[in-house]
């Protein structure tokens, strides 16, 4: 919501850069992309010089538009470079559900691809087809902080006006689990609402999955309260 209000559009890659998504899969099939790069740049937005790439032990560097990592306020590679998991979200379809509904846990006690008594609906279904992302959907006042699709579309004039895909399941029979961002060689199809929603929790690989640190705080009166006041702001 920040980047929208800050550019005046979806489209992070336009706003900011490619990110690391223009690199042939070949060239990076064992290979991993050095963090830190965008260090110099602390808590603004922008991208390196260069980033270091290790190539079964060889180190080369990438310093294009499309071979180098961004920041957006301080966080390093929001999209690009490696698929980030989201914790807390599963889509659950019966088979007759199109891409199926979206589920979003309402505390901190999940487990990735389960949907407890602490999940609920947010309003609307992914869609039922892959593609250029459309539409979001609207799931009322309470969940209208959650950014996902509801529309898409395959014509060729459709990266309009979100400019990112998605990946779901045409008749989803089961659960799965979110992914956002995209990896290092989805091109323009990357970036802040680019999301696979049809991984399953179990699924792996280290040239297309990662994850960002988080920082939780000790569970001392300050955290309860905070967290208290978390949960009447989306309750009500």
């Amino acid at each position: 919501m920040l980047e929208m209000i800050e550019f005046g559009t979806m489209n992070g890659q336009s706003a900011i850069e490619q990110g690391i998504t223009y690199v042939p899969s070949g060239v990076t099939s064992t290979c991993y992309f050095i963090t830190g790069s965008t260090s110099s740049l602390g808590n603004t937005t922008g991208h390196a010089t260069s980033t270091s790439i290790d190539v079964n032990g060889n180190i080369i560097t990438g310093s294009d538009n499309g071979t180098r990592a961004i920041s957006y306020r301080g966080m390093e590679n929001p999209w690009g470079n490696l698929w980030s998991m989201i914790g807390g979200m599963n889509v659950v379809g019966n088979g007759a559900q199109g891409g199926g509904v979206i589920y979003i846990c309402t505390d901190f006690d999940y487990t990735p691809g389960v949907v407890g008594s602490n999940y609920e609906q947010i309003g609307f279904r992914l869609p039922s087809i892959y593609g250029w992302v459309n539409a979001m959907g609207y799931g009322g006042e309470k969940y209208d902080w959650i950014y996902m699709p509801a529309e898409c579309s395959q014509t060729a004039n459709s990266l309009l006006p979100v400019g990112d895909g998605l990946w779901t399941n045409a008749n989803l029979n089961g659960n799965v689990i979110i992914a956002t961002g995209g990896s290092y060689g989805f091109k323009e199809e990357c970036g802040p609402f680019y999301y696979a929603a049809d991984r399953a929790a179990s699924e792996s690989s280290r040239n297309n999955y990662g994850a960002k640190l988080l920082f939780i705080p000790t569970k001392n009166d300050i955290y309860t309260a905070n967290i208290a006041k978390w949960r009447n702001h989306i309750g009500g």
